[in-house]
Parts: C-alpha cells; structure tokens; sequence
C-alpha cells in the first residue's frame, strides 16, 4: 500500500510499538546558515577530494570544486562583516530537498523500528575547527551516526537495496567527513521510500570509519583552507 501524503497518518507508525514518536525537529534557518557560514561542511568534501590513479587522495582540480572554494571564500568574508540579509542568497529549496526533509523524520522512526536503536535527533552543527564543520543527521549510543537520504529518484534507493553500499561515491565522503569530525566508529546510511510497500521502503546499509581515507580528506582540507585563505588575502590587498 502507498503512503498517503498527508503527513497526519505520521502519527499513526509504530503504535505498536515501545518506542516514542519523535519530536519535530525545528531550527532558526537564518541561526544554523550564521554557524556554517564560510565553513567547509561535510557536504562538500565529495566535490573537493577525489582519488588519484595510485589510490591516494587529491584535491579535485574540476570547475566544481574551484567554484567551491571561490564561493566558500566569499561566505568567509561575508562572515567577517556584518551578516545581513545576504544569507538569502544561501538559501537553496528543490522538489527533492522538500521531500527528503519532510520523509526524514519518519526514516528514522522506521530505523529504530527496526534496528532497537535509539537515535539521538539533534541535528545541531558541529564545528571540528574554525574550517570545518557539519551536521550529522542523528546520534547512536557512543559509536555510531546516521546519514538518511530520501531520494526523490527512486531508482537510488533500489540500487541501496540491491547493491547494498552508497549509491552516490559523494556521500561515502561525507559519511567519513562525518565519523571524523564527531570521532565516531560507524554510520548507518539509511535510504527511505515511502512510495513503496512496507517491506522495501526502508534500507540501511552500516558503513564502518576508514581512517585512511579520513587521512586522506584531512590532508586535502588543508589545502582547501590554504587556497581559501589566499583568495581572502588577495580580495583584502586590493
């Protein structure tokens, strides 16, 4: 049976159940943009780092990641001024974003469901340094993150199903960005449809830390920051 899009039957999963719904998260837009603003975000690491053909990790020299910097740059001056109305420009809103952030809290309530586990739902943004930073989307005990996608392709969550590993490599970087600067051991990437039937509408796959490539993001994060800091240098001597 689909899910009806009334987001009033929410309330009815897991009556059966022990397990408490969970509370709407809500945070001040403008708040969480001030705390990120100029920071490299977990989110980014998938379009700055890339492997080389030895196996090694390298910054991506792609126009991607050079508009990245450039644009990261200028969040950074932004911040060193006052912070006005310009953090509109930051705001981004999709057809997908508005899907994944309105099915999101029901993955998670599907995940404890099924795992046992109690997720700690805070989403509050971490800062690993003055650079970087990110928001994990959920805490388990002492060890463990979640990172749940709902995917308005819904090919990409079948493809978790069958394949059973990350279907976007970008997220496999912000899964590590994440266990690195919350120095945690695992991540449970949890894919969510609610268009399909119960039994396939929640996937997770458990991602174990690598600290090789953990080395690997942080040794190209000082890069970043060194070229970031040089277009800082450059914009203020002129």
């Amino acid at each position: 049976m689909k899910a009806d899009y009334n987001l009033d039957w929410m309330q009815n999963v897991g009556q059966e159940t022990d397990y408490e719904p969970l509370p709407e998260f809500q945070r001040p837009e403008d708040e969480w943009q001030k705390q990120r603003l100029g920071m490299i975000t977990g989110s980014n690491f998938g379009k700055l780092v890339k492997t080389d053909r030895k196996g090694g990790y390298v910054l991506s020299s792609g126009k991607v990641a050079d508009d990245l910097i450039y644009k990261i740059a200028w969040m950074r001056l932004l911040r060193q001024g006052a912070i006005s109305d310009g953090l509109g420009r930051l705001s981004v809103n999709s057809a997908s974003m508005t899907h994944g952030n309105d099915f999101e809290p029901l993955a998670v309530q599907c995940y404890e469901e099924r795992t046992g586990n109690k997720v700690k739902y805070v989403q509050s943004f971490v800062e690993y340094d003055e650079w970087i930073g990110g928001t994990p989307d959920g805490y388990v005990d002492d060890d463990g993150i979640i990172e749940v996608k709902c995917p308005w392709n819904g090919g990409n969550h079948l493809q978790s199903i069958l394949e059973q590993k990350v279907y976007n490599p970008e997220y496999v970087y912000q899964i590590q960005g994440y266990l690195w600067i919350t120095d945690r051991k695992w991540c449970d990437f949890i894919t969510y449809d609610p268009d399909l039937i119960d039994e396939l509408q929640l996937n997770i796959i458990r991602v174990e830390r690598d600290d090789n490539m953990i080395a690997g993001i942080s040794e190209v994060m000082d890069q970043v920051k060194q070229r970031i800091q040089e277009i800082i240098n450059q914009i203020e001597k002129r």
